[in-house]
């Protein structure tokens, strides 16, 4: 039983770089080819769990969706969504029956990171990339880094929400080699840390916080003396933060904003420019999109008006930069409740990992970073397009080693 398409996953973290159209055309072959196999090789058993089950629910809801949505284009998302699910199958099938394939993985993603934690450095010091990308600025002239990504800011979304599965990689070549450096990996934690805080992208900033805070209480294997790692920690974020002071405001727009100029929007589709006075969580355009998803949502309460189909609603918006906000309007409250079950589920187990669970074998660890990644991506926070390729396999990434984690414990 040999599949040699499945080299192909190895290319994956360095295609990420290079924008949404590689990473998807290896999906896309990966699971497809894939999907013959399990016909051909009867490899149904598979998919018998719980993650596929919700999963193809929430596809068929997605297709009724399009079904009776007015927006034909809507079916393009629809159907093509399948490719996610059938993905994360076929990683825990690569994982589970081919030796060392998650090493390999993990070697890769491993440098992938150290590539780019590289080329950031370089970038911001320098004032380009090795690719000649300069380093970009806000109007206020506080610069942030992009590396490989160019003119998108996406670097810091890459970073953070696969972080885990770099600190994962961490555990896997310190097994593999019997080597273990606090000091080591405490560099490489904060030079990934900061390189998050230059690329200046709140949301990134918002989630790496949250994964320092878990290695920071819970961690028994990536870091063993926390008291040396809160020491360190707080003096590479002073010292960042006295090299660029303007970081500060930024990092506190991380949580609140106040008196933004922002495009708002009174009712569906009418635009009212003005300076918005006050505390907002991100700023009041989120709000905004946040208030017309609902209303569109009240109007189509069980299928929503179909995937993609925000912008024939509100002009000033492709989609309302929440997923829990988009999927409300746009499929339906069916859907709703499905993402809303999957959050609360992992929620607890969060929940029970931090207050009543010991981490007692590094599997145990490697799991939970797994586990915390997934509720993160399901926070109801200012995200992208719940339909973007480039998002959909970063968050479904994570469930083909979820999968995988939960097998080898049987």
């Amino acid at each position: 039983m040999i599949l040699y398409y499945h080299k192909l996953l190895y290319l994956l973290p360095l295609a990420l770089v290079t924008g949404p159209f590689l990473p998807d055309l290896i999906v896309v072959i990966c699971s497809t080819l894939f999907l013959i196999d399990t016909i051909r090789l009867k490899l149904y058993q598979y998919y018998n769990n719980y993650f596929f089950k919700i999963f193809i629910t929430f596809f068929l809801i997605l297709n009724l969706s399009s079904f009776f949505s007015d927006n034909l284009i809507s079916f393009k998302y629809s159907i093509g969504y399948l490719r996610y699910g059938i993905f994360s199958i076929f990683l825990f099938y690569i994982f589970k029956n081919f030796k060392n394939s998650i090493y390999i993985f993990s070697y890769i993603l491993f440098l992938t990171f150290i590539f780019l934690i590289i080329d950031g450095y370089i970038q911001y010091f320098v004032g380009n990339n090795i690719l000649l990308f300069n380093l970009e600025k806000y109007h206020t002239g506080l610069p942030y880094i992009t590396s490989f990504f160019g003119e998108e800011k996406k670097l810091g979304s890459y970073l953070a929400r696969l972080s885990p599965l770099f600190f994962i990689s961490i555990l896997f070549i310190g097994e593999k080699y019997n080597f273990k450096s606090n000091f080591l990996v405490f560099i490489l934690i904060l030079s990934l840390c900061n390189i998050i805080l230059l690329t200046t992208e709140r949301v990134s900033i918002f989630i790496i916080i949250l994964f320092l805070l878990f290695i920071f209480l819970k961690t028994k294997y990536l870091i063993t003396s926390k008291k040396i790692f809160f020491f360190i920690f707080s003096l590479f974020i002073i010292l960042s933060l006295a090299i660029n002071p303007a970081l500060i405001e930024k990092i506190k727009s991380v949580f609140y904003s106040s008196g933004i100029m922002s495009p708002g929007l009174n009712e569906l589709g009418n635009t009212k420019g003005g300076y918005d006075q006050g505390l907002f969580i991100y700023s009041k355009f989120y709000h905004d999109q946040i208030i017309n998803s609902f209303e569109i949502f009240m109007n189509n309460i069980f299928f929503g008006i179909g995937p993609k189909s925000f912008k024939l609603f509100v002009s000033d918006a492709w989609h309302p930069h929440n997923y829990h906000a988009q999927i409300l309007a746009e499929i339906g409250i069916f859907a709703y409740l499905i993402l809303l079950s999957v959050f609360i589920i992992f929620f607890l187990e969060v929940i029970k990992f931090f207050f009543f669970k010991n981490i007692n074998n590094i599997d145990n660890e490697k799991k939970f970073f797994i586990i915390f990644i997934i509720f993160i991506n399901l926070l109801p926070i200012p995200s992208g397009d719940f339909f973007n390729n480039w998002l959909n396999i970063i968050i479904y990434l994570p469930f083909g080693y979820l999968l995988y984690f939960n097998e080898k414990k049987k």
